[in-house]
């Protein structure tokens, strides 16, 4: 209740002076100016007018375009409650100001200068407040200062008497510390899986009357989803590709023209030290030279590790000239410098020498073949996508579009389940989803880069599966439940033995199983590898307690071995009790107003003019 609530009454104030100041309403058509006199909605004597409403609609449509990065038309706006959540808020201003009215309050005029001063969008290029800037930014929005002024006096208001009940609002600590103590608290549990292959006594093969009514019991498990019945007619790359003919010469001209890509060059793994001049550098080669460090050593002295040492593999070009010379003019691994590169001298370890490698014709041949065909038939599919499309439009039969083209007839029992192919495409899926009984749809293009068109034949809707032809999976599944049974039989027994003084220690080794040590874990805790519901069950437990939690046929077996209650001494709780009661107080001051706001509406009335609500929204793109 306590964000919707504060949330219900527009700030006046950071919608007129930071939203309105910069934007206008001329691009919907729609009038701000001030008059016209016609009421959408009314509280008492305070009402809500066409031109009001038509403001704040705007600019909170414009405040959500800017979030989710592209305008959003009301049509939309309007499924998620974007109307009624704007027009919620002003019916809340309205009954504010109806309640000022009775009471006879309003805010004094220095207080309106002391806002109007204060707002950051009036001032000018010193930083005082500027009166064009005011005029200008008022006349953006349709404003005059009068009737600016009139809503910073209302908004105003409006906080007076907001203010007046939700500061009264106190919330005790122990409120704070209660829910600290709850939320807080830290258990810690050794727990043992157990599964069916722990019984003794597994599940048999069932009876025939057990299946039919295991079967029976379980409808929604074997019910097959509705089917549609697809005829279609597709054309994809790869199908089209296949029959192709690439001719050799063609093959041998992609092979020359590929450069690098099937004649690697030779590359060498190397590290490299920088250092400040020639001179530091030949120093610490020959300090290497002589035995009395090594190149590791000489980077780690220089605070360097092994990442920021290490270049990786290098080609001769792709290294300036002079390093190039010297890494590759070296005959094998080894050390290589000083070599003035672009980032001073620098030594250079050579770990590794990979020899050029190329690719031959004959290997690479069929990966030519395969892309060259696949090209070739992306072109034939996109030059004969609008002959195809017109056949359509003038009524041929996907069986005829089939016999005269490339293009495979085929059908497809497609459902929510259907793998494979075809129904792995969602533009497919869509195409078949909006598809209508006995019409050929149009040509789409799939995301293989292929296209399709569909007939749809029939829809066969949810129906039961019957037992026959389905009877091992019906089978299976109900062994594994009466196996969980069994074993949720097994893990009462097991937990009789538990409070009875049996360890788990003793139990795990009877058992074979391994005792999981679990926590400090607090309620809202997740432990994936048990059944979801062994936390909550800890947290169930007295001191010592045994509990069991289930989820399928997985079974868990856990006793509750440490109680950590919240410390408010700890140093990660400092002001944490300050922080719940504020966050509880400001909930409550908001129930406070919500309350407050519901009973002045009871007792004023609340009437909205739907027809000139539809109105106004209808003006909106």
């Amino acid at each position: 209740m306590i964000s919707f609530f504060r949330a219900s009454r527009s700030n006046v104030v950071v919608w007129v002076i930071l939203g309105l100041l910069v934007v206008g309403l001329a691009g919907f058509g729609i009038s701000t100016g001030g008059g016209g006199g016609r009421t959408v909605a009314a509280v008492g004597d305070s009402t809500i007018e066409v031109d009001d409403l038509s403001r704040t609609l705007d600019q909170e449509l414009r405040t959500i375009s800017q979030q989710i990065g592209r305008a959003l038309p009301m049509s939309e706006a309007r499924q998620f409650g974007v109307d009624r959540m704007v027009l919620a808020r002003m019916i809340n201003d309205a009954t504010l100001d109806e309640e000022a009215r009775r009471l006879g309050l309003s805010t004094g005029d220095e207080t309106v200068q002391r806002l109007v001063l204060a707002t950051p969008g009036f001032r000018g290029p010193t930083g005082e407040f500027d009166r064009q800037a005011y005029a200008f930014a008022l006349e953006r929005t349709g404003l005059t200062p009068v009737q600016f002024e009139r809503v910073l006096r209302a908004e105003a208001t409006r906080e007076m008497i907001a203010g007046s009940v939700q500061s009264a609002v106190a919330m005790p600590e122990a409120a704070a510390r209660t829910l600290l103590d709850f939320a807080a608290e830290q258990r810690r549990f050794e727990w043992i899986a157990l599964d069916d292959a722990l019984l003794e006594d597994p599940a048999p093969e069932p009876t025939e009357a057990e299946l039919a009514a295991f079967h029976a019991a379980n409808p929604v498990r074997y019910t097959r989803p509705e089917t549609r019945r697809l005829t279609y007619v597709a054309l994809e790359p790869e199908t089209l590709a296949a029959t192709l003919d690439v001719p050799e010469a063609d093959l041998r001209s992609a092979y020359d023209a590929a450069g690098d890509r099937f004649a690697e060059p030779e590359r060498r793994i190397v590290d490299r030290i920088g250092f400040a001049t020639s001179d530091e550098a030949a120093a610490a080669r020959a300090s290497i030279e002589a035995g009395e460090t090594d190149f590791d050593a000489l980077a780690a002295d220089r605070g360097l590790d092994a990442t920021e040492i290490d270049q990786g593999e290098v080609t001769r070009t792709g290294l300036a000239a002079p390093t190039a010379e010297a890494v590759f003019g070296s005959e094998g691994p080894g050390l290589v410098g000083p070599v003035d590169t672009p980032l001073g001298p620098s030594l250079f370890r050579i770990n590794a020498i990979l020899p050029a490698k190329t690719t031959p014709f004959e290997t690479a041949r069929e990966t030519l073949r395969t892309e060259r065909a696949l090209s070739l038939a992306a072109d034939r599919i996109a030059a004969e996508a609008a002959p195809l499309q017109d056949l359509l439009v003038g009524g041929a039969r996907l069986e005829e579009i089939a016999a005269e083209t490339d293009f495979v007839l085929g059908t497809l029992a497609l459902d929510a389940a259907t793998t494979g192919g075809l129904a792995d495409d969602p533009v497919f899926r869509t195409l078949a989803g909006e598809a209508e009984p006995g019409i050929e749809t149009d040509l789409v293009s799939l995301t293989s880069g292929g296209l399709a068109a569909v007939r749809l034949e029939a829809i066969d809707p949810p129906a039961l599966i019957p037992l026959v032809e389905i009877r091992d999976t019906v089978a299976a599944d109900w062994r594994a439940a009466e196996n969980a049974l069994r074993v949720a039989d097994l893990a009462g027994s097991l937990k009789a033995e538990l409070d009875g003084g049996l360890s788990m220690t003793d139990l795990a080794a009877r058992l074979d199983r391994p005792l999981i040590p679990a926590g400090a874990l607090v309620r809202t805790d997740l432990l994936p590898e048990a059944p979801s519901g062994l936390v909550p069950a800890i947290f169930t437990a007295g001191p010592d307690g045994v509990v069991i939690a289930t989820d399928g046929g997985a079974v868990a077996l856990a006793r509750l071995t440490e109680i950590t209650p919240f410390d408010p001494d700890a140093p990660e709780a400092a002001g944490l009790p300050d922080q719940i009661t504020g966050q509880l107080r400001a909930e409550a001051a908001d129930d406070a107003l919500a309350l407050l706001l519901q009973a002045l509406q009871a007792e004023a009335g609340v009437s909205v003019n739907q027809n000139l609500l539809d109105q106004v929204l209808a003006r909106f793109p």
